[in-house]
Formats: structure tokens, C-alpha cells, sequence
């Protein structure tokens, strides 16, 4: 009889994106990137969630069910070196979702997340969180900040004091002082704690980039409140620190920075994605990846924070740049080529948003010097050639735009688009979506010879190498794709290699 088909349930990059953790039906398995090649594998019965501690031997598995001793309520911690089990929690519910730092465990359920030291797996507290059927939470690596974000839609309470409070502003006013609820007599707790300016700029902001209707019964105060909340909780201290107001919609996908000083959101429509300051709360980034709304699977930092990458289920990477404060935004993608045939409104290159700096907006001449995005021949389409010549025609209007009204207003108009992107070669008639994960590697050095299509014959100087960034997309169908990035260009990834698991092998 042939060998039945293996099938994947789980797929992750550690926490630095140097290895690659796989769940599937018959067992788990560990690859490492660079060079890449399998190091670990065991089966065992079939694991719905593998999850790494850095480069370390120890892991966080969960079973899917089909034996006895791998129930979907069971988290098994492991050392991979010694072949040990270190110990077994079981939980009351099916576990969604396992994160973990140099400090910390977290276990998610539908409506409870779990806290564990992980130095001796002593639980340390227990939050009790509106349903979150998806597992979606965010844990910083870095255990100076040592934060946990998760979603939390408020609920509305009726009040004849404050009409506007809800779940997730009078939760924080009691975390934070039992007076401010006592003495609070108008909207002091959403103000207090910044969430009402900020998230209803951000709100607006939707519904002016997405066409957005007041309906007629909007007085309500349903209406009023968002699903986009997220709230950032400190894990030393074991107290929520504030509420973010994302997104109207609710939340699809969310991560930290390496260094946890930001976290990036998205919500389901997947259009716009905001990055915030977790010191403050305060938006410092709104980026547009398409018009159309899709499924965003993951973001990701780079270590530096200086790019972030969506994946999305149109099998389409996005980088964005995030300059630094004062700097113009731009961004250099050859195209959103979110789905060449669908007829989205696609990114262009070198997508700028005006900021009412006369002297930052470059000159023609500056423009005709400067060097032109790297676009990848195989994705020239009659398509994307009409859309960047369109698209040209908005961003010089929306530069223009930017010397008459203030940045807040042409951000609005015009979002940051992507600095760069890829398309993965994926078969387009397999049914169903393809889940991808990226990782943004560190600089590398890349000899100019062995890839002359990086430079379309421009002139490099006595230069033979040329600095690149490295991107690693990971897919739902067992391959990991290398790509590089020219991080002064933009524009096109190229493809360098191609990897596969090899799991029906």
C-alpha cells in the first residue's frame, strides 16, 4: 500500500529566523536555515504546534490528538540534547497558541492566557480574555521590555457617568489606580491613558482610506466602540500597561520588534498596517498594502527595525521601510502585484507621502539620479506597466498635496506603500490559500558578478560586492525561499535559492 500523505499542521521561524520548526501528521522536525538542512526530527504521532526557544534544545510541543498521550489540552516541554521530557502541563481547553522568551511561557487558550516562569514552570497568573478562537498574541523577545500583546475587543457598560467607558478602559484605570475609577466623572479614563485621541484618529484614518459611510444609527454607543483594540501587558510586573486602539476591525495578525519597542498591527481587512510605539502608544507608521482586502498571516521586524514584512494570502511578501522621524517615507516597490490579474490597486516605486517639507521633496533632477527600483523581468506584465505610470501620476499628486496641507491629511490621502516585494512561485492552481511566514536576515555582503540582473548594468564603481538584505519566506506547502533585497533600491526580491522539506519523502 503507498504511504499516506503527510500533512503539515505547524510552521515557524524561531525567534531570530536562523531555524525552522515543522509540525505535521507523523511527528515534528527542525531545519536550519543557513546552510539549510534538517537537524532534528522525531515521529512520534502528529504535533500541532513546535515551538523553539532561540537556537536552543529546548521545545514546546502540542499534540493534534490522534494518540492518547498527544491531546490537543496537553503542552509537553522537551529537551532535544538529552531526549528528556522536562515536564507536562494539561489545561482545560484545547491549547491555540505557545510563545516563549529567556523568561517567560505563555499558553493560550480561547479565553485564557497563561503565564509561566520558565525558569522552573511555576504559574505566575492567569488572564482571562474575551474569545480568542485564533491564538493570536505577541510576545517580545527581548526580556528587558518583556511585553505580551493580545487582542481584546472591548464591551460596552452602561453608565450614567461616563456613556463612552468600556471593558478595556475601566480595566486598565483599576490596574493602574483604583482612585482613577472613583474620582473619573467624565472621559478622563480613555484620555488619561491614551487611547481615545490616538485610536480615533486611527478609526478616521480607516474610513477615509477605505471609503467609509456613517450609517444612520451610528448615536448608539455600540457604534461607537471598535473590535481593533490591543492591549500590551507587561510580564515583569504582570499588569496591563495600555490599550491601543489599531484598527476598526478586528485584529489579524500582530508582532513586536526585536528589541519589543514596537509592535506592528493588521486588522482583518488587511489594507493598512500601522506600527506603534509600546513606550507610548502613539502611531508612528501607517503603511497601505493593497486596496483589496486579504488575510494577513504575519509580520515581521527586522532586528534593526529599520524594514517590516506582511504575508498575506495572495502569496505576496510586502517589505516596508520605516524611516526614521522627520525623514520622507518612501517607499520603492516595483508594485503591490498583490494579484496581478485581479486588478488591485497596486504599489509603485519610490510611493512617497507628502509632509509639508517643501525642501525634503526630491527634484526631477534628483529623481532622474537617483536609482531606479529593481524590478524583476518575470513579473513584467502590460498590467504593471499601466499601473506604475498610474500610479506615478497619484504620488507626484500627493507630493504636491503635501506642500499645501499637513502630513496628518496627506497620510490619509496617500499611506506609505511598500518599500519592496516578492511573489512566491507557487503553483496558482492549488486550491486553497498558502500560508507563508517571513523573516528579515541581517546585511549581507552579495559578489556583484554572480548577479548582474541586481544592477541592470549600472554603473557600481570598482565595487565587486554589493550589501544586501537577506528574506526568508517559509509556505504552508514545505518550502523555504531565500530571497535579497537591495535596501537602497528597493523595488523586486530575487529569488536565490529554493528549499524543500522533502516530507513525503
Amino acid at each position: 500500500m503507498p504511504n499516506k500523505a503527510v500533512s503539515i499542521y505547524y510552521l515557524n521561524f524561531n525567534q531570530t529566523g536562523t531555524c525552522i520548526s515543522m509540525g505535521t501528521s507523523n511527528g515534528f522536525l527542525i531545519f536550519n536555515c543557513a546552510p539549510f538542512g534538517k537537524f532534528y526530527s522525531e515521529d512520534s504521532g502528529g504535533y500541532g504546534i513546535v515551538e523553539m526557544l532561540f537556537s536552543t534544545s529546548l521545545l514546546a510541543l502540542v499534540g493534534i490528538g490522534d494518540q492518547p498521550m498527544l491531546s490537543p489540552r496537553r503542552l509537553r516541554i522537551i529537551n532535544t540534547k538529552k531526549h528528556s521530557i522536562i515536564c507536562e502541563v494539561t489545561f482545560p481547553t484545547k491549547i491555540l497558541s505557545v510563545k516563549m522568551n529567556r523568561s517567560r511561557i505563555v499558553v493560550v487558550l480561547k479565553e485564557q492566557i497563561y503565564i509561566y516562569d520558565i525558569n522552573n514552570m511555576r504559574l505566575l497568573h492567569t488572564i482571562e480574555i474575551a474569545p480568542n478562537p485564533e491564538g493570536l498574541v505577541a510576545l517580545s523577545c527581548n526580556t528587558d521590555t518583556n511585553l505580551l500583546a493580545y487582542p481584546s475587543p472591548p464591551k460596552v457598560i452602561s453608565s450614567d457617568i461616563n456613556p463612552n467607558v468600556n471593558t478595556n478602559t475601566i480595566n486598565i484605570a483599576r490596574s493602574k489606580s483604583e482612585e482613577l475609577i472613583a474620582n473619573s466623572k467624565d472621559n478622563n479614563l480613555q484620555n488619561k491613558f491614551g487611547t481615545t485621541l490616538e485610536g480615533q484618529q486611527n478609526i478616521d484614518e480607516d474610513k477615509a482610506a477605505n471609503g467609509y459611510q456613517m450609517d444612520q444609527n451610528t448615536d448608539t454607543a455600540e457604534n461607537d466602540i471598535n473590535s481593533g483594540d490591543v492591549i500590551i501587558y507587561d510580564m515583569n510586573t504582570l499588569q496591563p500597561l495600555m490599550v491601543i486602539e489599531a484598527h476598526k476591525g478586528e485584529i489579524a495578525a500582530l508582532n513586536f520588534s526585536f528589541d519589543g519597542s514596537l509592535i506592528a498591527t493588521a486588522s482583518e481587512k488587511g489594507t493598512i498596517i500601522r506600527v506603534f510605539s509600546t513606550s507610548s502608544g502613539a502611531k508612528l507608521y501607517q503603511f497601505r498594502r493593497g486596496t483589496y482586502p486579504t488575510k494577513i498571516y504575519s509580520l515581521s521586524f527586522s532586528q534593526d527595525n529599520r524594514f517590516l514584512s506582511v504575508t498575506c494570502s495572495s502569496k505576496t511578501v510586502h517589505i516596508f521601510k520605516l524611516t526614521k522621524t522627520g525623514e520622507e517615507r518612501t517607499s520603492g516597490g516595483a508594485d503591490d502585484a498583490d494579484s496581478d490579474d485581479s486588478g488591485n490597486e497596486n504599489d509603485g516605486d519610490n510611493n512617497s507621502v507628502g509632509n509639508g517639507d517643501v525642501s525634503s521633496l526630491l527634484s526631477d533632477n534628483d529623481i532622474e539620479s537617483t536609482r531606479e527600483p529593481y524590478v524583476d523581468a518575470s513579473r513584467k506584465t502590460m498590467g504593471r506597466m499601466i499601473r506604475n505610470s498610474s500610479q506615478k501620476l497619484s504620488r507626484r499628486a500627493a507630493k504636491t498635496l503635501g506642500q499645501l496641507f499637513p502630513i496628518k491629511v496627506t497620510s490619509i490621502l496617500e499611506p506609505s506603500r511598500h518599500f519592496a516585494s516578492l511573489k512566491l512561485p507557487t503553483d496558482s492552481n492549488i486550491s486553497g490559500n498558502v500560508k507563508t511566514l517571513c523573516s528579515i536576515g541581517n546585511e549581507m555582503e552579495v559578489d556583484k558578478v554572480e548577479y548582474p540582473e541586481l544592477f541592470d548594468g549600472q554603473d557600481q564603481g570598482d565595487r565587486t560586492k554589493v550589501t544586501m538584505l537577506p528574506i526568508r519566506v517559509i509556505s504552508s506547502e514545505g518550502y523555504l525561499y531565500n530571497y535579497v533585497l537591495d535596501p537602497e533600491r528597493g523595488g523586486d526580491c530575487l529569488l536565490l535559492s529554493q528549499y524543500s522539506t522533502s516530507i513525503d519523502q
